[in-house]
């Protein structure tokens, strides 16, 4: 079959860029969305950023999207959005899971192909509806149905029927535990918690600082640029355009009357000081720097290098972040004291202080790293400073973009230089990207 293909004469320069991002408002599960499957929400912001960019859809090479719980009526989001956007056909797409840094890796995925020489324009994203998880049923009750369906007889079929358990039927409900030490993340989240010595006060008092401060940025518009507001079904009545998980006016005391919710007894984590399970999709345009500027793009942040790493999920399973922002300073002949804006998915208070004490522990960093000294106090005054996972929300596929928007609207908007964006994830593993605001 005749394809058309023509190789293309344009030579790039190799440097991946980050030409703009956006996403839905991220809301909380069973909610607003509750009626919008996966496909329809990445379509919406997937048309959204093409809208903003005004980009001709001739000109998009590829799609990368991740996706966490698996969609069996989409089982390749990134493909399917395509076909279904009517975008032209020969566009590939291709859809992954890391966990919750599925995104960013797309974003990686993308760079690296840049970076090969290849001079595309890659849609990278991401999105998760916990609204529409599959429902799994028992072996029992899966054997029973293919046998069924396979009987020819209505006395065979009856014969089947007889023999089935009815409890069998009872549907397996939703977990989200790590399947190699069948702990909950949130009982992850209590380990870091005790090892690293973190007070129910000291969690507390960083969640109600990301509420505070996402506040801050919704009440002046600061999210704007990142979010494409969508309609929400079935009756296209209401209006989305903000996150609905942030906690307006709270105070210590609040969160402080909350109970744990893991180790109800001894415990500390709780639903305020974790990040909620959230509807929400994101998507971005990587390129190739000279080609953008060539098509008269303005891309936003320059994407200097990434790192990845996984860990022993037996110890403490989300402290990736605490390894891979090191190595990128370390690679990049950096401090800390360099980076103008860290944005840090949070997963849990007790996780992202976890990575936070150990980056300022000489005897981690000795560990870790072979080096005889810490990265020193880390800038929490440069952390997060529009909130994070614990207030916005969390769609597992989703969140490692609305980092990278995040971070490259708040470069831009306080004329800096240097950010870097970094997810933990189940799986015991972290990604994390260290970008440069292009003036």
């Amino acid at each position: 079959m005749k394809t058309n293909y023509q190789p293309s004469s344009f030579e790039g320069n190799g440097k991946p860029v980050f030409v703009d991002g956006v996403r839905s408002a991220f809301v909380k599960s069973y909610g607003v969305f509750e009626d919008c499957d996966a496909l329809e929400l990445y379509s919406r912001v997937t048309d959204g950023l093409l809208r903003k960019i005004g980009l001709n859809y001739d000109l998009v090479d590829e799609m990368i999207a991740g996706a966490v719980v698996p969609q069996t009526k989409n089982p390749n989001i990134a493909r399917d959005t395509i076909l279904n956007l009517g975008l032209p056909s020969k566009i590939n797409g291709y859809t992954i899971n890391r966990t919750c840094a599925s995104s960013l890796q797309c974003i990686i995925n993308a760079s690296q192909t840049i970076r090969g020489g290849q001079p595309s324009f890659i849609l990278a994203g991401g999105v998760e509806c916990l609204s529409d998880v599959p429902i799994v049923y028992s072996r029992e009750a899966r054997k029973f149905l293919v046998k069924l369906s396979k009987a020819k007889s209505a006395t065979s079929k009856l014969n089947i029927i007889k023999h089935f358990r009815a409890k069998a039927w009872f549907p397996k409900q939703p977990e989200l535990t790590e399947p190699l030490t069948g702990l909950s993340m949130g009982d992850h989240a209590e380990i870091m918690a005790q090892t690293n010595k973190l007070d129910r006060k000291e969690q507390d008092t960083y969640a109600l600082a990301s509420h505070q401060k996402a506040e801050a940025a919704q009440k002046s518009g600061r999210f704007a640029d990142e979010i494409i507001p969508i309609w929400a079904p079935p009756n296209y009545d209401q209006y989305i355009d903000q996150d609905n998980a942030v906690r307006p006016g709270q105070t210590i005391e609040q969160f402080s009357n909350l109970k744990p919710i893991f180790d109800k007894r001894y415990g500390t984590v709780t639903i305020g000081n974790a990040s909620s399970l959230t509807d929400g999709a994101s998507v971005c345009l990587i390129a190739d720097e000279k080609r953008a500027f060539a098509e008269s793009m303005n891309p936003k942040l320059r994407i200097l290098d990434y790192d990845v790493v996984a860990v022993d999920p037996n110890q403490q399973l989300l402290i990736g972040p605490a390894i891979t922002i090191p190595r990128l300073l370390l690679r990049n002949s950096l401090e800390l004291s360099d980076i103008d804006r860290f944005e840090v998915h949070e997963a849990f208070s007790a996780q992202i202080l976890s990575c936070i004490r150990s980056m300022e522990s000489k005897e981690f960093c000795e560990r870790t790293f072979g080096i005889s000294r810490s990265f020193g106090s880390f800038p929490e005054d440069k952390l997060n400073v529009n909130g994070g996972s614990i207030a916005i929300g969390h769609p597992f596929g989703a969140t490692g973009v609305r980092l990278m928007s995040t971070i490259a609207n708040e470069l831009k908007r306080s004329d800096l230089s240097l950010g870097i964006v970094s997810v933990c994830a189940a799986g015991a593993m972290a990604a994390s990207i260290l970008v440069e605001r292009i003036s």
